[in-house]
């Protein structure tokens, strides 16, 4: 089966098209949807094996691609978060799509740490993969908490959150394995200097997954790349610090598009 799954909402005459990170599914945006609703039309992706896509066969990176290329609308910006980020590089590289701008989220061409290259661990990430597989609730749950873990959320805030994701749909284990073969061994540093559309990073100066000072080294690197650190952020900004997130998004929009 092939049945991607995504939800349409919001009231802007941009396109703004949502992939989650590894492991996750839509439910994680729940707290900056009602913020960018009326500025962005949102297509809320569950990616192939994850949440209500759980039974979509199309978990290779080409495959993905090819899905989301065929559901998702021309002339859009496409964010994504971690995993979701090189996917969303990925297709702007080698799809079919007119895409307007990308806006990485914890992410970069090569989620693998490197020789003078900043990213993580392969132990760390090795691990993570084998925790989800094997106790996913838990693993889910604690990650979460990583990024909450400070006086400005409340425990109802973290529970509400934890129940979206965890009520939702689990992903399917092929999913989980292929999206660690993904990480571990997609590189598009070199292809990643031909784009030339607009790119905004978002980063989490506690992010001990992707390290902060990868945005320096994009932003160098890449045209028309500008990245930005928030200081009370980890791996998921948007969790952390979502109406500062919000914020950054709607300053790209308003610098680039009407």
């Amino acid at each position: 089966m092939n049945n991607l799954y995504w939800e349409k909402t919001g009231f802007g005459n941009i396109d703004l098209i949502l992939l989650h990170g590894w492991g996750f599914n839509i439910k994680v945006w729940n707290n900056i949807i009602p913020l960018i609703n009326p500025y962005f039309t949102l297509y809320l992706v569950d990616l192939p094996g994850y949440g209500h896509s759980n039974n979509c066969l199309a978990i290779k990176i080409n495959d993905i691609i090819q899905i989301l290329s065929d559901y998702m609308p021309n002339n859009a910006i496409w964010l994504g978060w971690s995993l979701g980020g090189l996917i969303t590089n990925y297709i702007t590289i080698y799809g079919s799509k007119n895409i307007k701008a990308i806006i990485n989220v914890a992410s970069s061409p090569c989620l693998i740490e490197k020789p003078q290259w900043p990213g993580i661990n392969t132990t760390k990430l090795y691990n993570f993969y084998i925790d989800l597989r094997d106790n996913y609730s838990t693993t889910i749950s604690r990650f979460i908490d990583t990024q909450t873990n400070n006086i400005y959320f409340s425990k109802q805030y973290n529970l509400k959150l934890k129940k979206n994701i965890l009520t939702y749909p689990y992903p399917n284990l092929l999913a989980l394995k292929e999206g660690y073969n993904i990480i571990s061994q997609l590189d598009l540093r070199k292809d990643m200097l031909k784009i030339n559309i607009p790119i905004l990073g978002i980063y989490g100066y506690l992010d001990i997954l992707i390290p902060k000072n990868i945005a320096n080294i994009l932003d160098k690197k890449l045209l028309n790349s500008h990245s930005i650190t928030l200081k009370k952020s980890a791996h998921a900004p948007f969790i952390s610090q979502p109406k500062k997130f919000c914020q950054h998004l709607l300053e790209f929009k308003k610098k680039f598009f009407k």
